[in-house]
């Protein structure tokens, strides 16, 4: 495809108010169009909602608009790239904090930081409860652990040098012929034969 091509904006589609609505709902039940149609017609039976549904599906105009929000919703090499470039940099985290002391904590409230949850690939929390002292000396204490687990920056790094041709998985050889793996049946058997 040509890049003009590609990067073409495609027209706003003016759907009928029951099209818009069928679109919306498509969307909403991971492009199943019948679980769409079903939606929104509650009382009609699935075979008629898979029928009506196709027939849905089959309008030019709304095929147009799915055309058109799939390619809005698409992500560009471009923001690939700087994604894939901020997770192997594992450095701009504004959501990391690191006290005078050393310690280590995370501030998700930071502004900047909703750019960059991107980055997490998983949170887990545990809050513990306990009561220290007895009597009237008893104080209550209140606990939070987190951790973060980030997206790997090694597989970052090498899908990055892929892209840019800096590591290739190789098929043939230099000159051409493909890769052959050659096993010396001797001394597989003859090793299976020590190993008695």
């Amino acid at each position: 495809m040509d890049q003009q091509e590609s990067t073409k904006e495609i027209p706003s589609i003016n759907l009928k108010p029951k099209e818009r609505a069928f679109v919306d709902m498509y969307f909403r039940c991971n492009m199943n169009g019948t679980d769409a149609y079903s939606r929104l017609h509650p009382d009609t039976n699935r075979d008629s909602c898979r029928a009506n549904s196709s027939k849905l599906l089959a309008n030019t105009n709304i095929q147009s608009a799915i055309s058109d929000y799939l390619t809005k919703q698409a992500m560009g090499k471009d923001e690939v790239l700087s994604r894939l470039s901020a997770i192997a940099r594992a450095s701009e985290f504004p959501f990391i904090r690191i006290t005078d002391e050393g310690f280590c904590y995370f501030d998700f409230s930071d502004p900047e930081a909703e750019q960059y949850f991107f980055l997490i690939k998983k949170i887990k929390t545990k809050r513990t409860r306990r009561v220290e002292g007895k009597g009237k000396d008893a104080e209550n204490w209140e606990d939070e652990w987190i951790e973060v687990e980030l997206h790997d920056s090694q597989q970052a790094l090498n899908t990055i040098a892929k892209y840019h041709g800096m590591l290739v998985d190789r098929v043939a050889n230099p000159d051409g012929t493909p890769l052959t793996t050659t096993i010396n049946v001797n001394l597989v058997e003859t090793n299976a034969e020590s190993d008695d």
